[in-house]
């Protein structure tokens, strides 16, 4: 009953046909759900640095050396070895995961996996202008909560449908009923649809943390309403109080915080969120923002029964991309303890250092009905490449440049050079790679963006370029939302918690009753 692989690009196909269902019929659609909670509309992608595309040596070559030396670089990503404290970093697991969550709200990208097949042995780039006239973002580019509030998220009057959670015993402590996803019910003669998550986006169903940080999020809007606000006042309050956590807690955690005041005190420098033409960077979408692949661990101690839960079993107890087991909904046993991925509660899981190198079970991806997929397409940092490669991205020493030159007065943009990109190197065989590819001064810009993470920013945080395209891009979307907490003179936060006057992601678990 899979309905995905991790990383699957949806078919543009199946998306226009949903579209003209959900005119019709609204969330009876099974995918109904992926795309905007007003109209079905779709916005542009587009280039942050569009002039780069003008000169070629800017880009990759364009042949089959190329596209079988990301091929390679990408296997070379690959960690056999365990999660281990010298494998973490300092941020928090849970981050990862938040991380997914706010990707989910703002991209969805349909296309470009119609237009070509990714595995074939002459893969080139698409032409510049087909991308600029063909890609579509499915979801609405600001920060305000779409694949929450969005077409095919059921409601009761003015809160938000939780779903049961089944019997299945050794339930975690203080864990009540409402802790899954509002799903469909059985349906073995429709197998997209056999308890298929209602909510409105259903890549949050991928896995079960980020399928339980979406809880988390209708459970938090729904203590609004108990509180006495109405549907858009809770709503509005719970947008901006996300807004929050994700300027002062999300990104001073992946983004050295003087560039995140920076871009709040002073405005974009980069990316201008509210010209005539608004557009979902491609940089920022194919490349920078998957910084967040490397950080994922091999298991996470998801609650009390399952101290060592792996990747492959967060991925069965979801519709998305797995089979729920016997169960109708997410087993009361799998109810996530969120101590555990958090700070204050003692020991806590941390993701992994942002660096070249991803775990293992990432390399080992399975297709929608468990079978082993190709080996271009098993493996996540084999299509982050080939993708990124498809999609015209600059190399990551041409955006440096770029990025030095428009940041000049401001800040300084260092340049990777060719020793630095090897001491970001997993391994010496990833070495030998880079050098046979002549990846090492012509740099894959997401490879570019890890290794910098991992020379520059030690793997705690990523570097100048990194951090400077997902700071940009995220600030700016802010900036352009409609319940914008960057539009107003000054807004402060106003639900409880821990530090009066900030709002973290652990307050925002703990309100939604979560956390203790």
């Amino acid at each position: 009953m899979t309905r995905s692989s991790h990383g699957v690009v949806f078919d543009f196909d199946a998306f226009t046909e949903a579209r003209k269902a959900m005119e019709t019929t609204g969330a009876k659609h099974p995918l109904g759900f992926a795309v905007a909670a007003r109209p079905v509309v779709t916005e542009d992608f587009g280039f942050l640095f569009g002039a780069l595309q003008e000169d070629e040596t800017n880009l990759l070559p364009t042949d089959r050396a190329t596209r079988d030396g990301l091929i390679e670089l990408g296997e070379s990503m690959r960690d056999a070895g365990k999660d281990s404290d010298s494998r973490d970093s300092h941020i928090p697991a849970a981050y990862t995961y938040f991380g997914q969550f706010l990707d989910h709200d703002i991209t969805l990208e349909l296309e470009s996996g119609k237009l070509v097949d990714l595995t074939s042995e002459d893969l080139a780039p698409l032409s510049a202008k087909l991308i600029d006239e063909g890609l579509e973002n499915a979801r609405r580019a600001t920060l305000d909560l779409d694949n929450v509030y969005g077409i095919g998220a059921p409601r009761d009057k003015t809160k938000m449908m939780l779903g049961i959670v089944s019997q299945s015993g050794d339930r975690p402590p203080n864990k009540d009923d409402e802790n899954d996803l509002p799903r469909r019910p059985r349906n073995s003669s429709n197998l997209k649809e056999d308890r298929e998550a209602l909510i409105g986006d259903p890549r949050n169903d991928e896995n079960l943390v980020v399928a339980q940080m979406h809880v988390a999020f209708l459970r938090a809007h729904n203590r609004l309403i108990d509180q006495g606000k109405k549907f858009q006042v809770a709503q509005r309050t719970l947008r901006r109080h996300y807004q929050h956590i994700v300027l002062h807690d999300f990104l001073k955690r992946i983004v050295d915080p003087r560039i995140v005041d920076d871009l709040i005190e002073n405005g974009n420098r980069i990316y201008d969120p509210e010209g005539e033409h608004f557009f979902m960077p491609l940089e920022f979408s194919v490349a920078a923002y998957r910084f967040g692949h490397s950080m994922i661990r091999s298991s996470y101690n998801h609650n009390l029964n399952f101290p060592e839960a792996t990747l492959n079993e967060l991925f069965m107890f979801t519709a998305f991309s797995g089979q729920m087991a016997e169960f109708d909904t997410v087993p009361e046993n799998w109810i996530i303890e969120w101590e555990n991925l958090v700070p204050g509660f003692g020991e806590f899981d941390k993701a992994r250092r942002i660096d070249t190198k991803l775990v293992e079970p990432l390399s080992e991806l399975k297709d929608f009905d468990g079978s082993t997929l190709s080996p271009v397409m098993k493996s996540l940092a084999v299509r982050n490449l080939l993708r990124g490669y498809l999609l015209r991205m600059p190399t990551g020493q041409a955006v440096a440049r770029e990025l030095r030159r428009k940041l000049s007065g401001f800040r300084h943009v260092p340049i990777l050079k060719a020793q630095e990109i090897k001491a970001g190197a997993a391994s010496q065989r990833q070495v030998k790679v880079l050098e046979k590819g002549g990846f090492l001064n012509h740099t894959p810009l997401w490879f570019y963006i890890l290794a910098e993470a991992a020379t520059r920013g030690d793997g705690q945080r990523l570097g100048p370029v990194g951090g400077t395209i997902v700071a940009e891009v995220l600030v700016g979307l802010i900036r352009r939302s409609e319940n914008s907490i960057l539009r107003m003179d000054s807004w402060e936060p106003t639900l409880p918690a821990e530090n009066p006057g900030e709002f973290t992601l652990n307050d925002l678990l703990r309100f939604a009753g979560v956390l203790s």
